[in-house]
């Protein structure tokens, strides 16, 4: 009889274990759908995804050690949503205030919030002094993320950068026109137009040669191509 039973108790395990597994895998499938849709920058789509993932994640805020890193994830993807929104402000309040939810762990989230607070007070238009200022508040904002999570490079590489900029612009450089920012970045600029001779081709060498015996910049170059038929 207790034998029995062992084996009862044993295929319980074993279901509530596979129940889970089964759980966790459709989660992560929602999630990645949702974070395909905001890598496009189909916001709407994506805050339904991760408004379906956090209904379904609802009954483990009593089990804080139960998909904790999948939670953390989630509040950060929101965030994302909401920043590519331009809710800059409104972003910053919820998560800077006295009573607002804590962003100890999650450096997605608070790298997020960093950015936002910087665009919050970074304006069109603005003049050299108003640049300089929002410029001097981002490297504050920078360089206290740093100070908690100083192997962040993200944080790293957008603090160098905003300290470049404040430096250009006190220097006597003109202010950047400023833009709200896009997941695929800043839109790039026709090249120079140039004539042909100054284009350099290097055709791939067609047999072995020691580079250093040869200065002519086309070895390699084969015979002329052939029409065929």
């Amino acid at each position: 009889m207790k034998k029995l039973l062992s084996y009862v108790v044993g295929a319980l395990a074993l279901g509530a274990v596979t129940l889970g597994l089964l759980a966790a895998a459709g989660i992560e499938r929602e999630l990645a759908a949702a974070d395909r849709a905001l890598s496009t920058l189909e916001l709407n789509r994506a805050a339904r995804g991760y408004a379906d993932v956090q209904r379904r994640l609802g009954w483990t805020t009593s089990v804080p050690w139960l998909f904790e890193g999948t939670r953390a994830q989630l509040t950060a993807r929101q965030a994302a949503v909401r920043y590519w929104r331009g809710e800059y402000g409104g972003l910053v309040g919820d998560y800077t205030g006295t009573d607002s939810p804590s962003m100890a762990g999650n450096l997605s989230l608070q790298l997020i919030v960093a950015n936002a607070d910087y665009l919050a007070v970074r304006r069109p238009s603005a003049g050299r002094e108003a640049a300089l200022g929002a410029l001097d508040h981002a490297v504050g904002v920078y360089r206290r993320l740093l100070e908690a999570n100083e192997s962040d490079r993200d944080a790293a590489y957008n603090y160098e950068l905003v300290l470049r900029l404040r430096a250009e612009i006190a220097g006597g450089d003109e202010v950047p026109p400023f833009s709200p920012p896009t997941v695929p970045g800043a839109a790039g600029e026709n090249p120079e137009e140039a004539e042909m001779e100054d284009v350099q081709i290097y055709v791939p060498q067609e047999s072995i040669f020691d580079p250093d015996e040869t200065e002519d910049p086309t070895v390699g170059e084969g015979a002329p191509i052939r029409r065929r038929g």
